[in-house]
């Protein structure tokens, strides 16, 4: 950050060593694991900066060479996620989402307890969380910002959050709002 950076703008923002600034708008909002390495593949793109992680995501799970089969997939999640914020949810992502999930098998562990299992890559371990919180009830709670698109995961009590952030987006959406009925009240 240039200049002396207050606590909250080093919450929100950090530098990476290509000089380029990462948002953190989900640090207050990280999922509980596993449902955070999901949170980090769809937040593996800043959309609002056009800043792309996956590159670096995919080096970092030995996936050189799945680009495409990855970016398809982030983009089919993002959406479920946006549509768990009320956007109407892409039928184009729901097959994308289905064509991953089957590559997910179900298997009985030691215990004899019904399990989800992927022995492929890193890709199918995230569609194993996917598909695991789908059924446990925590998928719903993985939200993306319908300002930004930015994934964050819903703390609150009732399930309302909106926004990846009350200080960035929740705060331009309210000022937006504010500025527009001052505008049409002016005589």
């Amino acid at each position: 950050m240039r200049g002396s950076a207050t606590p909250t703008a080093v919450l929100y923002w950090c530098r990476d060593y290509l000089a380029t600034v990462s948002p953190r708008y989900d640090v207050p909002k990280a999922a509980p694991e596993p449902l955070r390495q999901v949170q980090l593949f769809v937040n593996s793109i800043d959309l609002h900066n056009r800043v792309e992680w996956l590159p670096d995501w995919l080096a970092d799970h030995r996936l050189d060479g799945e680009d495409k089969r990855a970016t398809e997939l982030r983009e089919a999640l993002r959406s479920l996620v946006l549509a768990n914020n009320g956007v109407p949810l892409d039928r184009a992502a729901v097959e994308i989402v289905n064509k991953a999930a089957a590559r997910v098998s179900l298997q009985l562990d030691v215990d004899g307890r019904l399990n989800l299992a992927a022995d492929g890559d890193a890709l199918d371990e995230i569609m194993v969380t996917v598909l695991g919180a789908m059924l446990d009830g925590t998928w719903e709670r993985l939200k993306a910002c319908s300002n930004c698109n930015w994934s964050f995961y819903d703390y609150s009590p009732n399930r309302s959050a909106t926004w990846c952030s009350m200080q960035l987006c929740g705060n331009r959406k309210k000022t937006r709002a504010y500025r527009r009925r001052r505008k049409l009240s002016a005589p």
